[in-house]
C-alpha cells in the first residue's frame, strides 16, 4: 500500500464510528483549547502593556531617591537638580515631579471628588504629549512657573463633572488641599482620551504646589532620553551628577524606563502563561493516553480485518503505518478543533473581562492574539502524542499472527 492509500484507509475507518472518535478526542481538545486560550490572553495581554507604556513615551525615564536620599528645588524657582541635569548629551528634556491629594466640588455642590494635584514643570508636557493634547486654551507656562501662579489643566472628562460641559476655560475650580480652599484658573482643557489611565488629575506648575506646602523635596525627575542605545551608560551618569549634587552615593538613585517596565511585566506575563500552558499541557498527555486505549481496543476489534491483510500480502510495515496515521489523525484533528475552541474561549473571556479592567486600570485592553507560532507549535505536539500514543497499538496490530488473526471471532 502507498502512503496515501494507508492514509484513505486511516481516515475512512476514524469517521467509520465518529461519536467514539470524537470522545476519543476530547481529552486532545480540552488541553489544546486550555494552552492556546492562555496564550492567547497573555499575547492580548502584553500588547495592552505595550500599547499602554507607548502612550506613556518609551524615552522616558523616572528618577527617583531611595532611602536617605532627596531630589530638591532651589529657592522653590528653580529646581537645582533639573538645571544640572539638562546639559547631559542624551537627555532632551527634563522636568519635576511632586503631586498630593486633593478635593475638588463637582457640579452638584454637595457631592466632592478625590482629585490627584499632580505638579510638573512645562517640559513635562513635551514627553506626555499624549496626556496633555489641549482641546481649549493652552498649557501653563514657565513664566507662570516661576510667579507660582495658581493656574491649571483639567482634562474634559473632568470639566464635564465639575462644570457639566467641556470648554471651560477661565473659569476658576476650588480645590482643597493642605486644609486649605485654593482657587485655580483654568487654563487649558486636555483630550480625555487617555484620561483614565492617570485617574482624576489636575495638573499645576510645580513651584505653585512646591510653595503651597512650603516644600523644596519633589518626589521624582522625569527625563525623554534621546537614544535609548546606551541607556545603562546615561543612568549611571544621572545617578553620579544627582550624588555630587547632594553629596552622596550613586546608589541612593534609582532610574527606570518605561520600556525596562515593560520588559519586565511582560517577562513576568510569559513565565505566567508558560507555567498555566504546562499545566494545560497535562491534558494533552491524559488525551493521549485516551488515544492509545480507544486504539488497542480498536485493534482488537480489528484483528479478524488485519489478519486478511496480512494473508493479502500487507507487510507489517504497511500494518503499523495504516495504524500510526490514525492515532496521528485522531490527534492532529483534535487539535485543529483545540485551537478553534481555545481561540473563540479568549475571545469570550476577553471581552467579558475588558470592561472590568478598563474600569480598574484605565487601560484600553487589546484583543487576544492567536500567533502563528504558537499555533504551529502546538499542533506539533498533538502530533507527536499521536506518534508517541500510537506506536505501541500500531506494533502491537503489526505483530499479529495473520493465521492466529484469521481464526479471530
Amino acid at each position: 500500500m502507498t502512503i496515501f492509500e494507508n492514509i484513505s484507509a486511516a481516515i475512512a475507518s476514524v469517521f467509520s464510528n465518529k461519536m467514539r472518535t470524537f470522545l476519543t478526542m476530547i481529552g486532545i481538545i480540552i488541553g489544546v483549547s486550555s494552552v492556546i486560550t492562555i496564550t492567547a490572553l497573555g499575547k492580548g495581554f502584553e500588547d495592552t502593556i505595550s500599547n499602554t507604556f507607548e502612550i506613556l513615551n518609551s524615552k522616558a525615564l523616572q528618577i527617583m531617591p531611595n532611602w536617605g536620599a532627596s531630589l530638591t528645588a532651589k529657592d522653590k524657582i528653580f529646581i537645582d537638580d533639573v538645571d544640572s541635569l539638562k546639559s547631559h548629551p542624551n537627555i532632551k528634556y527634563v522636568s519635576g515631579y511632586f503631586s498630593e491629594s486633593g478635593n475638588v466640588t463637582l457640579k452638584n455642590p454637595d457631592e466632592t471628588d478625590i482629585v490627584n494635584i499632580m505638579s510638573s514643570d512645562v517640559e513635562f508636557s513635551y514627553m506626555q504629549k499624549n496626556f496633555f493634547k489641549i482641546k481649549y486654551g493652552r498649557m501653563f507656562t514657565q513664566q507662570e512657573n516661576n510667579t507660582k501662579a495658581k493656574v491649571c489643566l483639567i482634562d474634559e472628562n473632568l470639566a464635564v463633572k465639575i462644570f457639566g460641559r467641556k470648554d471651560v476655560v477661565d473659569e476658576e475650580i476650588e480645590v482643597f488641599i493642605n486644609n486649605k480652599d485654593y482657587k485655580f484658573k483654568v487654563v487649558g482643557v486636555t483630550d480625555g482620551e487617555n484620561a483614565n489611565l492617570m485617574g482624576n488629575i489636575i495638573p499645576v506648575p510645580i513651584n505653585t504646589l512646591l510653595d503651597i506646602y512650603n516644600k523644596k523635596e519633589i518626589d521624582m525627575l522625569y527625563i525623554e532620553v534621546n537614544d535609548t542605545t546606551n541607556l545603562t551608560r546615561t543612568k549611571n551618569e544621572i545617578a553620579r551628577i544627582l550624588a555630587a549634587n547632594h553629596n552622596t552615593t550613586d546608589d541612593k538613585y534609582t532610574a527606570l524606563s518605561n520600556m525596562e517596565q515593560v520588559n519586565q511585566i511582560e517577562s513576568v506575563i510569559k513565565m505566567f502563561t508558560a507555567f498555566v500552558s504546562f499545566v494545560g499541557g497535562i491534558s494533552l498527555l491524559v488525551g493521549g493516553i485516551g488515544v492509545m486505549n480507544i486504539m488497542l481496543v480498536t485493534v482488537t476489534e480489528r484483528t479478524r480485518e488485519i489478519g486478511i491483510r496480512k494473508s493479502l500480502g500487507a507487510t507489517n510495515s504497511n500494518i503499523k503505518t495504516q495504524f500510526l496515521i490514525e492515532s496521528m489523525f485522531i490527534c492532529i484533528l483534535g487539535g485543529i478543533i483545540g485551537i478553534a475552541v481555545g481561540y473563540i474561549t479568549s475571545i469570550m473571556i476577553g471581552n467579558a473581562l475588558e470592561g472590568y479592567f478598563t474600569a480598574v486600570t484605565g487601560m484600553k485592553t487589546s484583543p487576544p492574539r492567536l500567533s502563528l507560532s504558537s499555533s504551529t507549535i502546538i499542533m506539533i505536539i498533538s502530533t507527536i502524542v499521536g506518534v508517541v500514543f500510537g506506536v505501541y497499538p500500531a506494533g502491537k496490530a503489526a505483530k499479529l499472527d495473520p493465521i492466529e488473526a484469521l481464526r479471530y471471532e
